[in-house]
C-alpha cells in the first residue's frame, strides 16, 4: 500500500476504544465505518462527531471494510461475532 492509498476501517463496538482507533484511522484520510449491537441509528451523534468519512454501519457491514477492529469486552465477543458469516467471501479477498 502506498503512502497516499487510503482503505476502509470497520469497528465491530463504538465505546472508547473504538472511537480512538477511528480518529486515528479518519485523520490521514481513511474512511470508517462503525458499527455495534444497537444498530447505526444509535451511532449518528458519534459519526456527526468524527466528521465526513466516518459513517455507521451494521456489525456485517464494519466487518466487510479491508481492516476490521474487534472493540467490545471479552465477555461480549461472542454475542457481537454471532451474526456474521463466513467473512473469507467478502469482496476484499
Amino acid at each position: 500500500m502506498s503512502p497516499n492509498q487510503t482503505f476502509a476501517v470497520g469497528t465491530i463496538g463504538a465505546g472508547n476504544v473504538a472511537q480512538t482507533i477511528a480518529r486515528q484511522a479518519l485523520a490521514p484520510g481513511h474512511q470508517v465505518i462503525l458499527g455495534n449491537s444497537r444498530g447505526p441509528e444509535s451511532l449518528s451523534e458519534l459519526v456527526s462527531q468524527l466528521g465526513a468519512n466516518a459513517s455507521a454501519g451494521t456489525v456485517a457491514e464494519a466487518a466487510r471494510a479491508d481492516l476490521v477492529i474487534l472493540a467490545v469486552g471479552w465477555d461480549q465477543v461472542p454475542v457481537a461475532l454471532q451474526n456474521l458469516t463466513d467473512l473469507r467471501s467478502t469482496p476484499s479477498s
